[in-house]
């Protein structure tokens, strides 16, 4: 699950940022690695949430240095959200 999570990623983030695919790790800094400033960075989580149905804290948003911080937010709150619907 967690390659699928990486895949939707990096094509957000190559349609936003012009990089190569190659580029886009895990372990990639948004803004030193992938140079996302702050309005790529804005279209980048809109973007996350559109495709994964989640609200992103504008906090947290800002929090998320790395690719790998965001998939691990992304699949915390899919967990969640599943967790809740399985209880209701």
């Amino acid at each position: 699950m967690q390659q699928d999570v990486l895949n939707k990623v990096r094509d957000i983030i190559l349609d936003v940022i012009e990089i190569e695919r190659e580029k886009i790790t895990p372990e990639a800094s948004l803004r030193d690695d992938l140079h996302a400033d702050s309005l790529a960075s804005v279209e980048i989580v809109m973007a996350l949430e559109d495709e994964f149905g989640i609200e992103i804290d504008e906090q947290l948003a800002r929090s998320l240095a790395t690719v790998g911080e965001l998939i691990a937010a992304i699949q915390t709150m899919r967990n969640a959200a599943a967790a809740q619907e399985a209880t209701t």
